[in-house]
Formats: C-alpha cells, structure tokens, sequence
C-alpha cells in the first residue's frame, strides 16, 4: 500500500486562490493517474488554512513533518509548490528529510518528478521564484505603508491604548486616523504617572493588579503590555523637544516647524514583520509624522519616562552575578523564580522570588523570599552523592511511565486498516442497502481509533529514540557534572551557570525541599 500525505493550504486573505477543498480532489484526482492500479491511503494535513507560507510555523506542517520522520509516508503531495514552501532555505532543509526517510515530492500543478536531476533542478527553480514573489510583494506593501504612515494616518492593525479612529476623506481618497478615547485614555495617563514617579514595570504592574487596573478588554495588564504603552511615541505631544528627541534616537522625521505641541504623533516601523515574529526594530528605524488627534502625554513626561525605562533596563542588565540556579529554578507554582540583589549596612543579600508572586502579589503565590544560599548549597550537595553514585539519579524520560511498542501499535494499526477495507469493500456492495448507513459509521470509528494509534505510535517512537540515547545523555550528564564540581572555583559565574543549564532540565522548590529534574 502506497501512504500518501496530502498537504492543501489556502491563505484567508487571498480569495483568487483555490480552496483547501480543492486541492484536495485534485492531489486525490492526480495520485489515482500516477499510481494507477496500486492501493493507496490518503493522509490529509488541512489545519493550515489562513497560515502564511512564508515560514514553518504551521500545525498542519509541523504534523507532516513528524510522520515523515517517523516513517509513515511514501509520498507528500501538494497542489502547488507554493502552499508547502516559499524559502528556498527551507524547502531545500525539508527536502533533505523527505530523501532521507524515501518520501517522493510530488507537485501538481508543476508536474515535475523529482528522480531526475533536471526534475530537482526545476523544483529549486521555482522555489525560488516563489520565495522572489512573497519578498516583492512583501516589499510593495511596506512601502505603501510606510507612505501612509510618514503622512500621520493610521495604517491599521491593532488599536493603541486608550484611542480609536475615525475615517476621513483626504486627496480625494479615504484614510483612517487615530482619535483619543476620552472614556479609557485614563488607564494610559495612569501608567505614566507611575512611571514618571519611579515605579519599575514590575511594580507598576503590581500596582494595576491590587487596585483593579484593567486593560480596556478586562484583563489585568501584564509587563509586556505596560512597556509596549510606555515607549508607544503615539501619546507624546509634538513639542520641539520631542522633536530633538526622536531626531537624536535617529528617527526619520518630518519638518521641524509642524512641532508645535497642538497634536500627538504616530510612529511607524516600530517592528519589522520577520520570519518568526515581529521583533522590535531599533530607534533609528522607526517614522515620526504628526497624527490629528489631541496630545496625551507632554512631551518631557514622556520623554522623562523613556530616560527611567533606560535606568530600568540599565539595572536589569547589570544585576550582580548571583543565583546558580537562575534560569532553571521554579516555584512550586510554575512560575519562574528569579534572583534580587541588594545592599544593607555594607553587605549585599541576594534572594530567589517567584516571579508572580511579585507582579500579582501573595493572593498568586505566597513562597516568599528565599537566601540563595539555602537553595544553591543543597543543589551542590545533591550532584556531590551523584558523584559518588553515579546510577542515583534518573531522567526525566525515564520517569514517564510504561513505554510504549511500536511494534505493536503498527500491528494494531495494520489490523484496523484491513477491517476498513473489508467495510469498505462491503460497502460497494451493499451501496443501496439499508446497512449502508451502518457500515458508514463503523469506517468513521475505526478511522477515528486509527488516528489514535497513528498518535501514540508517533509517541512510542519518540520514546523508542530517547531510550535509545539516554545511556549517552546520562553519561553526558554525569561528565558535565564531574567538570562543574572539579572546576567550580576556576569557572566564572556565566559559565557555571550554563553547565548547570546543560545538567538540568529545571529545578523546583516548594519552600522547604529542592527537586531536580534531569
């Protein structure tokens, strides 16, 4: 029996492209020419409907890409090369795997046979063509915004805080534009204030929780959002000094003489859309225009607020060199734990805290402050009996439970798929029938419970793998630990720290014990 996945995916925003329906008959229509006369089951990967091709971060993708790896796949097909892939770089990293594990790559609409070189050298080609298409279209419509951003309109997406917008007619075209909403922009103006006033973003957030401070959906607001308001040059008024200001940080900026303090500003660039994700672009790259709508904020407070993010941000990259455990250690409620320092009558403390225990308050978590040293001595002590007894300590896989057989749920899935067929097989017999009805619904549910087996075996094979190296990761392990304890008074704190990274998987703590999962 030849298995064959059937990747279809179709982008919400494009309606000129062909459903995910669609492709899919036409895949089926192709697969029963070119495999004419052989069994075939189909495997249908349809969860990525409205996702970009422009990178892999696809469920349905992601899914395929496991059972071709796990071996449950003869051939992937799609419609076109485009629904699969639009990188060259990745397509050539995912047709590396397909030959690998013996997966054929058949497209469609290209009708190119990958056996032959000239087949793979057309493929490449139009990868690459694809990848030159989702670039220029991508270029094309950031510079449209970005002329309409320069000009102070709105160019869509998410609402900042606290404003709306309104649509108005200009050069004989209508655009949007922001306005602030007088009934929130309360919340805005608060979260300055505490700013302004010395609060850290942590503290701030805190603040919010325990006096009912919500963001305009309901929610309480986290750092992230608070830091996203606070650097937002959208609430700043258009005086001169913002305009120094923003020139200074190296923004492109329209005339001086429109900063006349009268409207807010709209900024634009402030993240650069990547392959995974929007990350923050620098100053340098943002726009500054002047919007229509009213100023929030005077431009020195918000200027002010800047310069104290800067002295926050100055403290969190400077914190002293204490805590082994930073970066792995874990309250007992999940959260992270991280590390304060301070000075009291010349002597400098440094404690673990569990982060949300600091911006929700006790009601969240009530751990407490705990002396680093009553957690990191007691970490040591535990890899010094390791040490000594090497086989005292177990990983984390090998703490999962019973393991599965693979062996066996193949034999089970091999089981349910001859029962499909016999089903199947009656069912053309009996099409007109009564019992079809019935036999419809038994194919449904044992297709349903093979899509289970299909599940676990991909599970059992995971599991197979890593049982398979733990040996080598135990060893690996154990290495790493010898080097740690040999080395600790030679190692600088960084790089002790990431050895116990490489150790350890995390470490908990529930107030009194220390757990270490490796």
């Amino acid at each position: 029996m030849t298995v064959i996945g059937i990747y279809p995916r179709k982008s919400v925003y494009r309606d000129n492209s062909d459903s995910v329906q669609v492709q899919i008959r036409l895949c089926k229509d192709y697969a029963a020419i070119i495999y004419k006369g052989q069994e075939i089951e189909y495997r249908i990967y349809d969860r990525d409907e409205g996702f970009s091709g422009k990178n892999t971060n696809r469920p349905g993708f992601q899914e395929l890409m496991a059972d071709v790896r796990s071996g449950l796949l003869d051939v992937v097909m799609v419609y076109k090369l485009d629904r699969i892939s639009r990188n060259v770089q990745e397509f050539s990293a995912m047709y590396d795997i397909f030959q690998k594990n013996n997966v054929a790559f058949l497209s469609v609409k290209e009708s190119f046979d990958t056996s032959t070189p000239m087949g793979r050298t057309v493929m490449y080609i139009l990868a690459a063509f694809a990848q030159l298409e989702r670039e220029n279209t991508s270029e094309r419509v950031a510079d449209n915004m970005l002329s309409l951003g320069a000009s102070g309109k709105w160019t869509g997406g998410r609402l900042p805080a606290g404003m709306t917008s309104v649509r108005r007619h200009s050069g004989g075209r209508e655009h949007s534009y922001l306005l602030v909403d007088e009934t929130s922009i309360w919340r805005v103006k608060t979260l300055y204030t505490l700013i302004v006033n010395g609060y850290p973003i942590t503290r701030i957030e805190r603040h919010c929780r325990d006096n009912g401070i919500r963001s305009q959906n309901g929610k309480y607001f986290n750092a992230s959002q608070i830091h996203h308001i606070l650097t937002n040059p959208v609430y700043c008024q258009n005086s001169i000094e913002a305009y120094y200001y923003f020139k200074d940080m190296g923004c492109s900026l329209p005339d001086a003489s429109l900063f006349d303090g009268k409207k807010g500003l709209v900024g634009y660039g402030k993240t650069r859309t990547g392959t995974y994700g929007q990350p923050r672009q620098d100053m340098s790259q943002w726009t500054i225009a002047v919007g229509i709508h009213d100023p929030v904020i005077p431009a020195p407070d918000w200027i002010a607020a800047q310069k104290r993010l800067g002295i926050n941000k100055m403290y969190r990259t400077a914190r002293h060199k204490a805590g082994l455990l930073k970066g792995v250690l874990r309250c007992s409620c999940g959260a992270r734990m991280d590390v304060r320092t301070y000075c009291k009558n010349d002597h400098w403390f440094s404690y673990y805290y569990c982060s949300d225990m600091a911006r929700q308050g006790r009601q969240k978590c009530d751990s407490g402050y705990c002396r680093i040293e009553l957690i990191d001595d007691p970490f040591l002590r535990q890899l010094q009996k390791i040490r000594l007894n090497p086989d005292s300590f177990h990983l984390h896989a090998e703490k999962t439970g019973a393991m599965l057989s693979s062996g066996s749920i193949k034999a089970d899935i091999r089981k349910l798929q001859a029962a499909i067929d016999n089903l199947t097989n009656a069912l053309t017999q009996s099409i007109d029938s009564p019992a079809a009805g019935y036999i419809v619904r038994q194919i449904e549910e044992l297709d349903r419970q093979k899509g289970l087996l299909q599940s676990a075996l991909t599970k059992a094979l995971l599991q197979e793998s890593a049982q398979q190296s733990a040996p080598d990761t135990r060893q690996q392990i154990y290495d790493n630990i010898c080097l740690l304890l040999d080395s600790f008074d030679k190692i600088e704190y960084a790089g002790k720290n990431e050895l116990i990274r490489k150790i350890v998987r995390k470490c908990v703590f529930d107030g009194e014990s220390l757990r270490i999962i490796f």
